[in-house]
């Protein structure tokens, strides 16, 4: 009786073991045209659009995690146009990051298209915002409409089919693991998994 016992526990905990790594496996998928980033450190990608609500949504888990990140870790964001439509705001953020403005503006475009409705979708409108928020709009038109500019978007491009982005939001740990808003059932669920998959990362 006792030997059917340990028996029934040993394969009871089995059992739960490969439920949880099951469970586990089915919050991020495993990339498997691996290529190593460019950085000697531990790289997570933030794959965005400013007029995906969901990617508004995010935002507060993607500070959390920027703030919290180990000196080994960076996180880089990536605009993409995943569409014809969302080119111009991929080139707005590029052209807020060369005007080293990203930091003051970032959830201040996130919030204008979402909150206050303007979805900022001609280059007028992106003029006008700018220039409202007290920066030079004509300096940021130049930039958004230049040959660097340009450059960017088709990296960024090539990044996201080199990971097979093809929804946003979503997040690649250093090119060998991918999550999202779909893989998970909340944002803290989401924050969780990032760290586990650096803490993974660390270990190898």
């Amino acid at each position: 009786m006792r030997t059917l016992s340990f028996i029934s526990i040993f394969l009871a905990l089995t059992i739960s073991s490969l439920a949880i790594s099951s469970d586990s496996s089915q919050k991020y998928v495993q990339i498997s045209n691996q290529k190593q980033t460019e950085s000697d450190k531990i790289v997570i990608y933030e794959f965005f659009w400013y007029g995906c609500p969901h990617c508004y949504s995010l935002e507060p888990t993607i500070n959390d995690i920027e703030s919290n990140l180990d000196k080994d870790t960076i996180l880089i964001k990536v605009p993409v146009a995943l569409r014809d439509s969302w080119a111009l705001h991929a080139k707005a953020y590029y052209a807020l990051q060369q005007m080293k403005l990203d930091d003051n503006l970032h959830e201040k475009v996130f919030a204008e298209i979402h909150v206050n409705g303007n979805r900022l979708d001609t280059k007028e409108k992106l003029y006008n915002f700018i220039k409202d928020e007290g920066y030079d709009a004509d300096k940021f038109l130049s930039i958004l409409e230049s040959f660097g500019t340009e450059i960017r978007i088709k990296k960024a491009s090539r990044l996201a089919n080199q990971y097979q982005i093809n929804s946003v939001p979503a997040l690649v740990i250093n090119g060998k693991y991918k999550t999202s808003g779909s893989h998970v059932s909340s944002y803290q669920e989401l924050y969780d998994v990032v760290q586990l998959l650096t803490d993974k990362e660390r270990l190898n």
